[in-house]
């Protein structure tokens, strides 16, 4: 005998799954990784041990699939800011940079678990990390490619890695902030932009 998902069984059990992941996530984020458990998720979410274990394998497994989602959430932010940036590209990169602080600044917990939380763990949650920060890399890289003509000689590579190391370095150290000492998200997403831009040597827009 067999038995068929219906698409109502499956809309549940993606449902389900988005609740343990989501609860995941606002736990890593607050708690830090070493902290957060299998059975706090599983009680915070109001599920059961056998449905955690359905969707997930261990701790790694849900937390690789937070960073996945996380990364996701940015690609589509940045995606759809970018399609509706006017100018050029290097207003385009500025948009980026911007964009992407003002997240992580609205999304403490994404931002803890993607740039704080995931160092240092296990080789697979290391490699789901880096290859977050490789596709960032690689959007910065093919945007100082195709405007080369129009600035200093560089390395689109090496200085796609700078790029971005400053703008998560500095996402970082505004995170371990107390909060009464920290910029305003804005004057943060401003202040590095414009360092960037001034690195790349792309004077024009740059305060």
């Amino acid at each position: 005998m067999t038995y068929r998902t219906t698409p109502k069984m499956a809309k549940r059990k993606e449902a389900h799954r988005a609740k343990l992941l989501q609860i995941a996530i606002r736990l890593f984020g607050k708690q830090g990784y070493h902290a957060t458990t299998v059975p706090r998720i599983v009680e915070e979410s109001g599920s059961s041990t056998g449905s955690f274990y359905f969707y997930f394998r261990n701790k790694d497994d849900i937390f690789a699939c937070a960073l996945e989602a996380i990364g996701e959430r940015i690609a589509g932010v940045l995606n759809k800011a970018m399609a509706s940036a006017r100018g050029d590209t290097i207003s385009q990169m500025r948009v980026a940079v911007e964009t992407f602080i003002l997240y992580m600044a609205e999304h403490p917990d994404e931002a803890r678990i993607l740039i704080a939380e995931s160092s240092g763990l296990s080789a697979n949650l290391a490699k789901v990390r880096r290859s977050i920060i490789a596709s960032h890399c690689r959007s910065v890289e093919q945007a100082l490619t195709s405007v080369s003509g129009s600035l200093p000689r560089l390395d689109p590579k090496v200085v796609a890695s700078c790029w971005v190391g400053a703008v998560h370095e500095s996402v970082y150290q505004w995170l371990e902030s107390p909060t009464e000492n920290r910029i305003s998200a804005e004057a943060l997403a401003r202040e590095i932009a414009g360092f960037n831009l001034r690195g790349i040597g792309a004077q024009k827009g740059v305060p």
